[in-house]
């Protein structure tokens, strides 16, 4: 144990009245002296008790000892002995009492009358009193002088203290005793209050002491004093002026009657938070606010100090304490401007605002003007909970305060925006397994790979299920703390993330603004793989694989392919039954104007359809079907239901009726529609709990190295035992499931029993089953019949829709070369095999018209037309129903085309390797999880910008111009597992360029999505997702245009380490990825600097004034980049500056997003402070301590406050209000990102 001598010496010495008992006994020592250890090297290597003897003078040694009588002294649990039995004899040990327990020992009657301290190791030591009544009475006072015995002393005083009064509660418990839990900050408050102190006193030595102000406020009505908040610690200070001030809401239910006490503590230790309270004063609140009566705005209020202490009058001040109370401006009402250009009513040459005293003493002029202004933030609470808030006003030398208003919000869309994303990957899921079950049964060896593709679709196709139900069921909750970061049930949703916005007034500037920035935790999978390089390793080890092989590169290419077009096809034909749709509406109007151009606009889709896929390709998937596919035995349908006991189902068989079933999903229902069969809707309506707990029987995968699909070691050797798995609870339902589906299809070929839905119904055209994909037991269509089919039915509608538009002696359509139509002729002959398609008569259709075309008339007769001979203008009533026929065809080519498509794709991955198919679904779930993270932190920072603060038309403009720029900063070490982070990371980032944004109006969105009509929606496929953000009102009329088009965000990733990790990664010469990186990004945001010039904005008053141009930024950065500095931060620093310039979105990023980042975003604030409102240099490091700080109140407060948001961030995510910084980690990191001492030393993340 460790001690200062000097203290302990001074501490015997003190009077007699300062200890509990004092007085002569015999304790027992060894002869050879006290404290002092053997020097023998043959006694350290003996036994433990023996050593242990040997340390002082402890009893238990066999040297000989002897009773000592000494003058001893009891404080607390310190007992100290002296020399000799003279009281003002030198210090000669002391003996810590705790952890142990007194003995009495037999003596004899003439005495002496000794006991022993025997502590819990073991050790103990004999004492000795003249008479028994003396011994007992030591006895006594030692029992009572342990810690615990002094503890429940304290603890029982204090419960004693609380019965005669009620308990002082915090503001939060007082918040929900008054049903308000969450602080409404749209309401104005009744006052602000800077605080300072002068005159306080010093403790003996002369040091001044380390003051920190708690406010309490007395409610008389309830009869309770509520500890409300209090200031930052200011170091070595008696007149300190304190940076944080406090706002008193009326929300709080104060009244005027209320009484304000202030209290000065002294805070001896930082750390351990030990503080004195140095005194107090109280004052009522009704007079001091009536200081600000009658214009007084900005008054100052001195109070003296008063010490519980000191009981002489003349004795009793011990400083004072300086209140200055800012109420808000009566003129400006609600209405207060927050432009970085005031409105006039806040000008100071205006005589309606008189000037009122600064709030310090020190200012020259004396006379600045000291107002409260509440920043509009509008939507904040629709978007955002609980909010944490911080008031400061800092200093500006001549320039007055600046007023700074810092908030800390969690985003609601934290857990909402990841369960859109995996309601589509859903449907892709689902989609991926309707193709490979439309191929039907395939022979050996293509069966068992047949079936483990199926098997891997429904092993995904669970985990997004169950991902997506883990988070419904977060209700009520809006934040995943990193503590949870390695939780794979919540893996979807990105890590701490929050708002941090800081809005800044300088009356004097004339200017204030608001300052957000999105702090979140690195975009990675937590739980997966660890040691793999990230997620920019994995594709490129992905994309390296399959040129080692050839064959396996070009069947790789294939699957490309073909995904890339069937993805086409969707968008297209998607929006050739939109183009119908409007056309339909014209003719049921009979408006003629406006119908060509649509006809123009399908006929031009139409052939880019008819030229997206190469035959050779077609021809080749459809040969292998036909190779390949398991001819079905068709028996009759009654004899089946008869012998259903002994009907036997293949394994493929039962695998593709289970991708019917719901898996937790609510969206089984897109998968059927009205013109869906009947048993297809008995597939989504089972209920697949127990096939999930067969799932999650599977194992239980380590949380730190999961992967989805672990690669195989052995050969192919068990593929019929996995073929052959399938749960119990499966079988007991196919048989009625597989006859079901039988029997309906047997009934639907017959052209009865099939409920048609409506017409033109895109969503049921474009998600039907049947309209999607071939059924297992049909044979598919020929390529060029499908060509065909889709040409004629064009042909025909446009044909339809000339004669209603009079313009029947134009030519005909055509939609391919001759090349394509002599290839043509040679099929044309071809019968489809699929009865319900009416293609054959569109083919002779097609035929008629081609020769039709080519010839010409001898005569001045008009030309012929087959399409539109037999029609009576005059006896068309009805022109949609004219044109309905036609359209249906058209719809049902187009139905053709994707079948073909999507069975093509299917047969590529069939063929595709079973290693390398597993890698890519590992690969691509990985990818999944981290988009989800980063597109759900852009989009609560864009819609942060666009609902939670008053609109900025120079941002909508560069919004709707050149899209706008995200500039993501990131803090990891490229060193050991933050590698693998920085790698997810930057290809998370580079995804959201893929995405785009469209603004909708609050109207549209209410219509579309009345339940959260402000909540943005992402429609579209993983490849073209397209996020739709509703705005307010008077945001979209304030857009360049009404119908503002699509647009993309920028993304820059700038990365530099600051923890000792980044030390020995630079150290080892491993951080050139990370360089390269940067670099890479550097151009990106040059190449958005560029077209944002082009732009010729005229807002740049604040670089003429600041004196740095963008354009010299970015030269300074490309300085850094290409610097070999240590840990160069300034690469983050003129980043930051220059989106701000820019209009962009700020992002922080470290692994959790709590300790790396809380000093990266206060810096920033105060970089803001520096450059734009006048901060002076030397009080940047106090406000940087001011808003990263934190100080444990003392003891008799219910909870401790903290000064920074950022001290709050902590502890909603560890439970502890440190910073997770040891003292190496704090060395090692940049002067401006260490944390002020007291704040850091927990080791937990």
């Amino acid at each position: 144990m460790r001690f200062n001598k000097q203290e302990m010496i001074t501490l015997a010495q003190q009077p007699s009245n300062k200890f509990d008992k004092e007085g002569l006994l015999f304790v027992r020592e060894r002869q050879e002296g006290f404290f002092r250890r053997t020097e023998k090297r043959d006694s350290k290597r003996s036994k433990k008790r023996e050593r242990l003897s040997d340390l002082n003078c402890y009893g238990g040694s066999h040297k000989a000892q002897a009773n000592f009588e000494r003058w001893c002294r009891l404080r607390g649990n310190l007992l100290f002995y002296l020399k000799s039995h003279d009281q003002l004899s030198d210090l000669l040990g002391v003996i810590v009492l705790q952890n142990y327990s007194v003995q009495l020992d037999e003596s004899p009657p003439e005495g002496p009358f000794s006991f022993q301290i025997v502590f819990e190791n073991g050790i103990c030591q004999q004492i000795a009193a003249h008479t028994e009544l003396e011994r007992d009475s030591w006895l006594e006072a030692i029992k009572q002088a342990s810690y615990e015995i002094m503890r429940a002393r304290l603890l029982n005083l204090r419960r004693q203290l609380e019965e005669k009064r009620k308990p002082d509660l915090d503001i939060n418990m007082w918040r929900l005793r008054k049903n308000q839990p969450k602080l409404d900050l749209t309401k104005v408050p009744l006052c602000e209050i800077c605080f300072s102190c002068d005159n306080l006193m010093c403790d003996g030595h002369g040091r001044s002491p380390n003051p920190a102000i708690v406010v309490s406020i007395c409610v008389p009505s309830e009869n309770v004093w509520i500890n409300y908040a209090n200031t930052e610690v200011i170091i070595g200070n008696s007149n300190p002026t304190f940076l944080r001030t406090i706002w008193l809401q009326r929300s709080d239910g104060l009244t005027e009657d209320c009484i304000l006490r202030v209290s000065v503590y002294d805070v001896r230790e930082c750390i351990s938070g030990t503080a004195v309270k140095m005194g107090h004063c109280e004052i009522t609140l009704s007079s001091l606010l009536e200081t600000t009566h009658s214009g007084n705005n900005g008054q100052r209020v001195r109070l003296p100090l008063s010490s519980p202490s000191i009981t002489s009058d003349l004795d009793k001040i011990i400083g004072f304490v300086s209140m200055t109370i800012c109420r808000p401006d009566k003129q400006i009402g609600h209405n207060m401007s927050t432009e970085s250009t005031p409105c006039k009513s806040l000008m100071y040459n205006n005589h309606n605002f008189p000037m009122v005293n600064h709030r310090r003493t020190q200012s020259l002029p004396p006379r600045l003007g000291s107002r409260l202004r509440v920043p509009l933030q509008n939507y904040l609470y629709l978007l955002f909970d609980n909010v944490s808030f911080v008031t400061y006003r800092f200093h500006s030398g001549l320039r007055g305060d600046i007023s700074v208003y810092e908030i800390m919000a969690e985003s609601k869309l934290c857990f909402y925006l990841p369960q859109q994303l995996l309601n589509i990957w859903i449907l892709e899921e689902k989609e991926l397994l309707q193709e490979v079950s439309g191929m039907g049964e395939l022979s050996e060896p293509w069966h068992s790979k047949q079936v483990e593709l199926l098997d891997r679709h429904l092993q995904l196709l669970h985990l997004y299920s169950q991902a997506k139900q883990n988070l419904e069921n977060q209700k009520g909750v809006h934040f995943k703390p990193s503590s949870r970061k390695n939780d794979r049930s919540l893996e979807f949703a990105p890590t701490n993330l929050h708002l941090q916005r800081i809005w800044v007034q300088n009356d004097t500037l004339k200017k204030s603004g608001f300052y957000d920035t999105i702090t979140v935790g690195a975009f990675t999978a937590h739980s997966h793989k660890s040691k793999t390089g990230g997620l920019i390793k994995l594709l490129q080890q992905l994309k390296e694989a399959p040129l080692k092989t050839n064959g396996h590169a070009m069947a790789s290419s294939k699957i490309t392919m073909a995904f890339d077009a069937i993805q086409a096809i969707k968008l297209l034909r998607r929006e050739v039954v939109d183009a119908m749709k409007s056309l339909l509406n014209l003719a049921k109007d009979k408006q003629t104007s406006g119908m060509m151009p649509i006809c123009n606009d399908m006929i031009s889709k139409t052939r880019i359809l008819l030229s997206l896929w190469d035959p050779k390709l077609v021809e080749e998937a459809l040969n292998f079907i036909e190779e390949h596919k398991v001819t079905p035995v068709l028996c009759d349908v009654n004899e089946s239901v008869k012998d259903t006991s002994n009907y036997h189902v293949s394994p493929f068989k039962r695998i593709a009726s289970q991708i019917n079933f719901d898996l937790q999903s609510p969206d089984t229902e897109d998968l059927y529609t009205p013109e869906s069969p009947k048993c297809l809707r008995n597939f989504m309506k089972f209920d697949s709990k127990e096939i999930q707990e067969e799932h999650d029987l599977s194992g239980n995968e380590d949380q730190q190295q999961f992967i989805v699909f672990p690669e195989s070691k052995g050969e192919m050797d068990n593929n019929q035992e996995d073929v052959n798995h399938i749960s119990d609870v499966i079988k007991r339902y196919l048989n009625e499931i597989f006859l079901g589906s039988k029997e309906n299809s047997l009934i639907n070929e017959s052209g009865s029993g099939v409920k048609t839905g409506q017409f033109l119904d895109t969503y049921s055209m474009c998600n039907s089953p049947s309209a999607n994909y071939y059924k297992p037991t049909e044979e598919p269509e020929p390529w060029e019949l499908t060509q065909l089919n889709i040409e004629a039915s064009i042909m025909c509608l446009v044909s339809k829709v000339k004669f209603l538009c009079g313009r029947c002696n134009s030519p005909a359509v055509r939609l391919r070369s001759q090349r394509c139509r002599s290839f043509r002729s040679n099929s044309s002959t071809v019968q489809p095999t699929n009865s319900q398609q009416p293609v054959s008569l569109d083919s002779r259709l097609t035929q008629m018209s081609d020769n039709e075309a080519q010839k010409t008339s001898n005569n001045n007769a008009p030309s012929r037309n087959k399409f539109t001979e037999g029609l009576d203008f005059n006896l068309m009533t009805d022109w949609g129903s004219e044109l309905k026929p036609s359209m249906r065809k058209l719809r049902q080519a187009m139905d053709g085309l994707l079948k073909t498509a999507r069975l093509t794709h299917s047969v590529f991955r069939v063929q595709e390797d079973k290693r390398s198919a597993e890698r890519s679904c590992n690969v691509r779930y990985r990818r999944h999880v981290c988009f989800s993270q980063a597109l759900t932190a852009l989009v609560s920072g864009l819609m942060a910008r666009l609902w939670c603060q008053k609109p900025e038309p120079e941002f909508l403009y560069v919004l709707s111009s050149i899209g706008c720029l995200a500039s993501f900063e990131c803090l990891l070490s490229y060193y050991g597992n933050e590698i693998d982070m920085w790698g997810d990371m930057a290809v998370a980032i580079e995804d959201l360029a893929t995405v785009n944004f469209t603004l909708l109006p609050l109207s549209q969105a209410v219509r579309e999505n009345p339940k959260d009509e402000i909540m943005p929606r992402i429609v579209g496929s993983k490849n073209s997702l397209c996020v739709l953000l509703p705005v307010p009102d008077l945001i979209q009329s304030l857009l360049p245009s009404k119908n503002i088009a699509p647009f993309r965000v920028t993304p820059v990733f700038f990365n530099i380490g600051i923890n000792e990790m980044a030390t020995i990664a630079e150290n080892l010469g491993n951080t050139k990825p990370q360089d390269s990186s940067n670099i890479d990004n550097f151009e990106r945001l040059n190449e958005f600097c560029s077209r944002y010039r082009k732009l010729n904005l005229s807002s740049n008053g604040d670089c003429e004034r600041q004196g740095t141009s963008v354009a010299e930024l970015m030269s300074n950065l490309k300085d850094s980049l290409q610097s070999s500095k240590s840990k160069n931060v300034e690469i983050l620093q003129t980043a930051a500056i220059v989106c701000r310039r820019l209009k962009g979105l700020r992002f922080t990023s470290c692994k959790s997003a709590k300790d790396r980042t809380g000093m990266s975003v206060t810096l920033e604030q105060c970089s803001i402070l520096n450059l734009e409102y006048g901060l002076a240099e030397s009080e940047i490091q106090q406000a940087l301590d001011c808003m990263r700080s934190f100080h444990n109140m003392p003891f008799e407060f219910v909870i401790s406050f903290s000064e920074g948001c950022r001290r709050e961030n902590t502890y909603k995510n560890t439970g502890v209000r440190k910073y997770a910084f040891n003292r190496l980690q704090h060395f090692t990191l940049p002067q401006m990102y260490r944390p002020p001492a007291g704040t850091y030393g927990s080791s937990q993340t």
